[in-house]
Formats: C-alpha cells, sequence, structure tokens
C-alpha cells in the first residue's frame, strides 16, 4: 500500500495529527527576515492539505453539506452517502465504507459536526468563474463583483430579451436595438414577455396540481462521470420509484453551455406508465434550475425517454468545467397518472 493510500485509510482526527506534527521546526532556529512571506505561502498549503484530508471519501470533494462517518472515522459527504445505502438496499446487500470496509448505516454512523464547521470556513469555487472565495466574501462577489455572475438588460423592463455574463452587459447595451424600438416593436416585445410569465403561471399551477395526486416520489441524485460506447457522459446511480428502477443520464451534445438528460426504466413493465417528471437542483446544490414539467409514457419496447434540456437560469461556458470538477446534486420529483 503507497504512502497515500496509508494516509487515506487513517480516521480524519489522526491524518490533522500528523499534518500538525510534520517536519517541526527546531526551538533554537533563528526566525529568518522573510519569514512573513513564508508564512503567506505556506496557507495555500495548509489550506490543501485540509482539503484533501476534509473531502469525501466516495467522491474526493470538499462538500459543504452534513458529513457523516463510519465508526473508524472516515467521512463520507451526505449526497454519498445516500447513495451508498440506496444502492445496497437496492442489491440487497450491507451498505459498507469504501475505504475499510466496515458496516454503515443511518443507525451506525453520525455527523462530524466539527468538520462541518471547519468546511465552511474553507474557500469556496464561484459556480460561474470557478474562482475560489473566502466565505465571507462569497455572496458578494457571487452577486456584485463576479465578470461572469448572469445579468440582464438594463432595457429589459421595454422588452430586450438578453441575458448573459456581467463582463458583456455593456458591450450588450451599446449595441442594444431595444432602445431605439418603436412603440409598436416595444409592445410586440412586451406581449411576447407577458406571454412567457402566463406560460410560467401555468406551469407552478400544472405542478402544484401534480403534488395533490395519488402518486408521486421524489430522489436526491448525483450525476457522476461514467463511460458509455467511449463518450464521456452523466449518470446517477439507480433509484426505485413505483416498483421499478430508474436511472438519469446526461450528457453535452453540442454546446459546452447545454446539457442534456433522459429518463431511463431499467426495468420491465407489462402495461404504458405515464408519467410527469420535474428537476430540481438538489440539496447543497449551486445550480440554480428553471423548473420544467416533461411528460413521457414508458412502454415495454420504449424504456428510455426524450432527451431534454436542463435549463438554467444562467447559460455560462464553464457550464461543462463545472460538471467535471465535481458530482451535481438534483432532485427528481415523478408522478404517475392513473
Amino acid at each position: 500500500m503507497s504512502d497515500a493510500e496509508q494516509e487515506r485509510t487513517l480516521p480524519v482526527e489522526a491524518q490533522i495529527v500528523g499534518m500538525m506534527l510534520e517536519k517541526p521546526s527546531p526551538v533554537s532556529e533563528p526566525i529568518p527576515p522573510n519569514r512573513g512571506l513564508k508564512l503567506k505561502k505556506a496557507k495555500p498549503l495548509l489550506r490543501n492539505k485540509l482539503q484533501k484530508i476534509l473531502s469525501c471519501a466516495v467522491c474526493l470533494e470538499l462538500r459543504r453539506s452534513a458529513i457523516y462517518q463510519c465508526k473508524y472515522g472516515h467521512l463520507i459527504c451526505a449526497g454519498c452517502f445516500g447513495d451508498i445505502l440506496s444502492e445496497s438496499r437496492l442489491q440487497n446487500e450491507i451498505a459498507s465504507c469504501p475505504v475499510c470496509q466496515s458496516t454503515i448505516s443511518k443507525d451506525l454512523c453520525f455527523r462530524n459536526v466539527a468538520v462541518e464547521k471547519t468546511i465552511r470556513e474553507l474557500p469556496m469555487s464561484c459556480p460561474y468563474c470557478l474562482v475560489q472565495i473566502s466565505p465571507e466574501s462569497y455572496k458578494t462577489h457571487k452577486k456584485c463583483l463576479c465578470e461572469k455572475r448572469p445579468t440582464i438588460c438594463s432595457n429589459n423592463l421595454i422588452g430586450c430579451p438578453w441575458e448573459g455574463p456581467y463582463s458583456q452587459k455593456e458591450k450588450h447595451q451599446d449595441d442594444c436595438k431595444q432602445i431605439a424600438a418603436n412603440g409598436f416593436e416595444i409592445l410586440k416585445s412586451l406581449n411576447r414577455m407577458d406571454e412567457e410569465s402566463k406560460d410560467e403561471v401555468n406551469l407552478y399551477e400544472k405542478i402544484f396540481e401534480l403534488l395533490s395526486v395519488e402518486k408521486f416520489s421524489y430522489h436526491d441524485l448525483q450525476f457522476k462521470h461514467c463511460t458509455v460506447e467511449d463518450n464521456v457522459e452523466f449518470e446517477t446511480s439507480k433509484f426505485s420509484a413505483f416498483d421499478n428502477l430508474w436511472v438519469l443520464r446526461g450528457n453535452f451534445k453540442d454546446k459546452p453551455s447545454e446539457f442534456h438528460y433522459q429518463l431511463i426504466l431499467k426495468s420491465k413493465i407489462s402495461a404504458p406508465l405515464h408519467m410527469h417528471y420535474l428537476l430540481v437542483k438538489g440539496p447543497y446544490s449551486d445550480m440554480e434550475i428553471k423548473p420544467k414539467l416533461c411528460q413521457f409514457t414508458f412502454e415495454e419496447r420504449v424504456s428510455e425517454g426524450p432527451s431534454e434540456t436542463l435549463n438554467l437560469w444562467y447559460h455560462s461556458d464553464s457550464l461543462r468545467s463545472f460538471f467535471h470538477a465535481k458530482r451535481i446534486n438534483i432532485r427528481i420529483f415523478i408522478f404517475v397518472n392513473i
């Protein structure tokens, strides 16, 4: 077993203690004149070590979510913890820690609040520019300072539909044609916006109506990398709904800013199954997803739903990098029409 693997199998407390005891400086060592500079350089190194130690043992990412640990102290984020339990339940197996193979369950594992608090003090990644930001500056950067944050044209109230990164707003407004539009064109744009608003209201009314049906369920899932016929795609773990197994699969087809997904039935059915389904952002997710209600009838020979576009409030060129950088938490609601 390599040194890195041995370090990974140690409980988080042991790793932190080992890091603190690493290469101690002699008491008699003189303080060099550029000590302050070295300390500044040491901060990123310390932060990187902490990120490595406190990351989830499954996805190897630093999650700002509930953090569980097995009886030997290995950390698992809430998303991966739920995935492990779900997969084990579907396969009728006992769930185990991916590091030490000890049995894990909701009764045997508990949250490590100290680790959760420590993670919340570490830098956060901006969902638009992917730059690491300190927690105290994160909200200000995301809403006011990030050059790639989503924004709309100042002429939106007179019908300009443009939306895009803040860095392009000034250039757009210099060329915005809406400000020179005549009354008829402005009225036409406003009518279009009014129709879009009505469609949005109808969508929410339909969703609320579906929430009252007898059979519906929701599931918290993670899109993870997978390879299908030499193509890099994203797939969730299998999940059970209405006595059938399902999976979500996604990919980037044409544009790096457009993610497409499919709901796929993995079980055999004897009768058609007409369903509505809806994807929203999952717990602790940075994705802002526009609700889009999909419907499809699954049959014995038709097990794959249509390819749908994941509607985001803002399409960024960094979306592909965002998906490759981490597992994406999503929540799916499924409604069965009887």
